[in-house]
């Protein structure tokens, strides 16, 4: 976690990963273990030397003739956090059937795909909220028309089937407009897309998969512009789409001639006036902020849930997940997930399929992160995947247990400003190991989680400073201490509690969010000789989940 010798580059593009120095998201904060924080208030790009140019100094360059920064103090790490929220802002609590499992794939071509997978899920009781509509909902794949084509013949009918089963959908779109795109003309005419100063030059590379050619991006600097964009937005919100993936936003038009601002000075901003965009309709329509959006900048935490984009299936990207993930906790954002148990294959980018070994530790890095969603290039559906599917099911099941925890959590990072997965160093600032951790983390305050990230099962465990109780079996362990080569099984990962916290807990095994009743949450204490399996309510639980 510690940055110290690195010069970064804040601006937006396509990461094509999260294993690399480009990103998505970029966020003009800066967290220091002094503790102080550096905010640069500004939309353009801005370099970071972080001791590198200097040994003595952190470094802050931007275009222009001024330079706007707020420092921040508070005392602790966790107070500057929040001090820096007041300025940039707070998301709402998101809904209670976001926290449950989202289901998706690049992509499903029908109504009557995505029907079978339904039945399959419930069929083989495998919990499920949400199945996400990507790119190939359109008349024509990735030509993105805000229209349902043929092969959903009737869209409404489809979503409320699906609603009535229990199924929220989410649909993908995003803000390019191309050649083969029947709305270029409108869009031209009314400004909705912004002329060239000049001829194109250059195209920028990205991960743009349609044929089209991108002729630009809606200009969310005109206020017409995000009237249009927003009416298409609620049509479909009101036939039954819970919520908008609010894919790319990173890159625009560097040679267009926006409304409101320079393109200098939009590139980065651009995701957060596009996600405004996006959430503000669906809050009226369905009383949820609520999008699934790749690109970021500072304020963009306002507008939940963000995601790691496109990760490989492989153990690096998972670590690279988690590492990029733990960043933007400290970068503001509250909420966040990534692509379970990957996004593309490799070698083959669109058909090598993860290894099921990777498809359950990542499984388990989702479950046990503030949101969840399976999506990549090929199959994601944990039925797909019958030598690990009992292990697969005892786990989802593990994460509707874990809701009533999960949705305490979100409420309290709202409350403090620090997210819900968090980076050790927001909980033990004074301890020098939390600044280096990257692949642990607290999820809310109570729960400590080391995932695996490994074949062999086999990994170090840092427990800092506190009486901790082993997740599993009540274990009790004294803190500030590592312990080296834990074996976790397939079905394990190693997960310890404070000792006497009270978690919450749904006791019941259930399909989806609509089936639970508030009333029937348990808690349960965390103590020496007390642990998840050790509990009488919990384990014949999770006992049948394993059997299927």
């Amino acid at each position: 976690m510690d940055l110290s010798g690195q010069a970064v580059t804040l601006m937006n593009v396509d990461g094509l990963g999260v294993n690399t120095r480009r990103t998505y998201k970029n966020v003009p904060f800066v967290l220091s273990s002094r503790p102080y924080g550096l905010f640069v208030h500004t939309t353009e790009m801005a370099e970071l030397s972080l001791a590198c140019h200097s040994t003595r100094t952190l470094q802050v360059a931007v275009p222009g003739r001024t330079l706007d920064v707020f420092v921040i103090g508070g005392g602790s790490a966790p107070a500057v956090m929040a001090g820096y929220q007041s300025l940039v802002g707070r998301p709402k609590a998101p809904p209670l059937w976001s926290y449950g499992t989202w289901m998706s794939r690049m992509t499903y071509f029908s109504a009557d795909e995505v029907n079978e997978v339904a039945r399959r899920l419930r069929e083989e009781k495998l919990p499920c909220d949400v199945l996400h509509l990507d790119t190939g909902w359109f008349a024509k794949d990735w030509v993105c028309e805000w229209e349902f084509g043929g092969q959903f013949p009737d869209p409404e009918g489809f979503m409320k089937h699906l609603a009535d089963d229990g199924f929220r959908v989410t649909l993908w779109q995003n803000p390019n407009i191309g050649k083969g795109n029947k709305l270029l003309q409108e869009a031209r005419e009314r400004r909705i897309l912004p002329p060239r100063l000049e001829a194109l030059q250059t195209k920028e590379g990205g991960s743009e998969f349609s044929t089209q050619e991108i002729e630009g991006q809606i200009d969310f600097t005109n206020p017409e512009a995000v009237l249009w964009y927003q009416e298409k937005l609620r049509r479909l919100l009101r036939m039954g789409a819970a919520a908008i993936k609010t894919d790319f936003g990173e890159c625009i038009d560097m040679e267009a001639d926006y409304a409101g601002m320079k393109a200098a000075s939009l590139r980065n901003l651009y995701a957060l006036l596009y996600q405004k965009a996006a959430a503000e309709v669906t809050e009226e329509v369905h009383g949820w902020s609520l999008v699934w959006a790749r690109a970021g900048w500072a304020g963009c935490q306002r507008y939940p849930l963000h995601w790691g984009g496109d990760c490989a299936c492989t153990w690096d990207g998972m670590a690279g997940s988690l590492r990029g993930g733990l960043h933007l906790g400290v970068s503001g954002f509250l909420f966040w997930s990534h692509d379970v148990p990957g996004f593309h294959g490799v070698p083959d980018f669109m058909n090598s399929r993860p290894s099921e070994t990777l498809y359950v530790r990542w499984t388990q890095f989702g479950v046990l992160s503030s949101h969840l969603r399976y999506h990549g290039t090929s199959e994601r559906e944990p039925y797909a995947y019958p030598g690990i599917l009992p292990v697969v099911r005892s786990w989802l099941n593990l994460r509707y247990a874990l809701i009533p925890y999960l949705m305490e959590s979100g409420e309290q990072s709202i409350a403090k400003g620090l997210p819900v997965l968090r980076a050790l160093l927001l909980s033990w600032p004074e301890d020098p190991v939390a600044w280096q951790c990257d692949d642990q983390y607290t999820l809310g305050e109570n729960l400590l989680v080391a995932p695996v990230m490994n074949d062999s099962g086999i990994r170090d465990v840092y427990l800092p400073e506190g009486d901790w109780i082993d997740f599993w079996t009540g274990e009790a362990i004294t803190g500030d201490r590592w312990l080296r080569k834990v074996h976790s099984p397939l079905d394990r990962v190693p997960m310890f509690v404070r000792s006497g916290a009270e978690l919450p807990f749904y006791p019941d095994r259930v399909s989806h969010t609509g089936e639970m009743d508030p009333g029937r949450t348990i808690r349960v204490r965390f103590e020496p000789g007390r642990g998840f399996l050790t509990d009488e309510r919990l384990r014949g639980l999770f006992a049948r989940q394993s059997q299927g």
